[in-house]
């Protein structure tokens, strides 16, 4: 048995032993899908959404808190670091004025 032989034959045992088949795509395992839905920056998709984020617009900045006044975490909502800073400052703004509660009970 040559080298190659002996290398091919452990990438099978491998494979095998994941429950991966190296038949498909060329000798590569096939591609994990993933189960989830990739989440999209609504203010990059877009823009004149954007320009409506103000510390006077609550009906907006009200989908970006909790029911107990938290801000919601760009990693559930999907929103850009951009996007999240700028609302999270007007947030602020909104909840300094009295615009919004710091705190529900």
């Amino acid at each position: 048995m040559s080298e190659n032989e002996v290398q091919e034959e452990t990438k099978q045992e491998t494979a095998a032993t994941e429950g991966m088949s190296l038949e498909q795509d060329g000798g590569r395992p096939p591609k994990k899908q993933n189960k989830y839905k990739k989440k999209v920056c609504r203010f990059t998709a877009d823009p004149e959404l954007a320009k409506q984020i103000n510390y006077k617009n609550i009906e907006l900045l009200e989908r970006f808190i909790t029911n107990r006044g938290k801000i919601i975490p760009r990693r559930i909502t999907g929103t850009s670091a951009k996007y999240q800073r700028i609302l999270a400052r007007e947030i602020r703004k909104a909840r300094s004025i009295g615009l919004l509660p710091f705190k529900v009970n």
